[in-house]
């Protein structure tokens, strides 16, 4: 079993840590002793926050592909429990320095409700996303963003509750960059080709269909901004909605680079406080029709 478990840590954490390579292994466990120490003492202020620890093993038990194998062995579900137990560890010790019993409680419990209930298939969620762009099914689907949505009212109730705006402008964050991932996926150049829509018609019932997407995502945030009277948050808002016409524009304008996709679009982010680069969004547009035009050889 012991043998089992080291061979189970090491493909979990295989992709971060070379082989036989002690110096990154070492510099690993120091990067881990330090985020440890910072946990620590941010843990009193938001002791809550940190039960969300479990997600990450909740979608790591979900996507694993070796439990049918697991399940040939003796006390498989004993061998996952540990597992998680090793992963959870610096979260529990937390939990025992500071005496939080209650939430150490509800972590095991968890732990064990994630081995003990039988694996089934959540995957097939049917999303109220239009689909003329499917990227928003996909990447709901692949990577689980549904998980965000709960998440962004745990934390407009903890901003509330501890009287911290920082939690609740993170929310925003959040619905922002939940809203802007479609468009750094592509469609096939094939779909450009055959769809009976001229460039102009096309992108704009892209931006449309994004604009609709995102006021379903972002309905929960509003409402809760509202419930918690936040209204000097309400004003950036529109801010959400801009930001996810700016993808769409950035998706186009550089289709056949997404390097410079994503590197133009953190720009305009990074720079969005001085109001500049709202003024190259009639730029965008232009070169995005262009672009489009370019590509499918579409003629008005």
């Amino acid at each position: 079993m012991i043998k089992i478990l080291k061979y189970l840590i090491l493909i979990r954490f295989r992709k971060i840590l070379p082989k036989d390579d002690y110096v990154a292994i070492g510099l690993f466990l120091l990067f881990y002793v330090g985020v440890f120490y910072f946990l620590n003492k941010l843990f009193p202020q938001y002791p809550y926050l940190f039960l969300f620890s479990s997600v990450e093993l909740i979608i790591y038990h979900r996507n694993r592909e070796d439990l049918d194998l697991l399940k040939f062995g003796k006390n498989f579900k004993i061998l996952l429990f540990i597992e998680y137990l090793i992963y959870s560890f610096p979260f529990i010790l937390i939990y025992l320095l500071n005496k939080r019993w209650d939430i150490l409680l509800i972590h095991i419990s968890t732990l064990m409700l994630l081995i003990v209930i039988k694996k089934r298939d959540f995957k097939i969620i049917s999303y109220p996303f239009k689909l003329f762009d499917p990227f928003w099914h996909i990447c709901f689907r692949k990577d689980k963003l549904l998980i965000f949505i709960p998440l962004v009212i745990f934390l407009n109730i903890l901003g509330n509750e501890y009287h911290n705006e920082n939690l609740n402008i993170s929310t925003l964050l959040i619905i922002t960059i939940i809203v802007c991932l479609p468009s750094f996926k592509r469609e096939k150049l094939i779909y450009l080709k055959v769809s009976p829509f001229d460039s102009k018609t096309y992108l704009r019932k892209q931006i449309q269909v994004g604009l609709l997407n995102t006021s379903m995502i972002s309905f929960v945030l509003l409402v809760c901004l509202i419930l918690f009277k936040q209204w000097n948050l309400l004003l950036f808002m529109p801010l959400v909605f801009i930001f996810s016409v700016v993808s769409v524009l950035f998706k186009y304008s550089f289709f056949s680079n997404p390097l410079l996709q994503q590197i133009f679009f953190i720009f305009f982010i990074g720079t969005a406080q001085f109001g500049l680069p709202f003024l190259m969004i009639p730029f965008l547009y232009y070169k995005s029709v262009k672009t489009i035009n370019e590509v499918n050889n579409v003629k008005n």
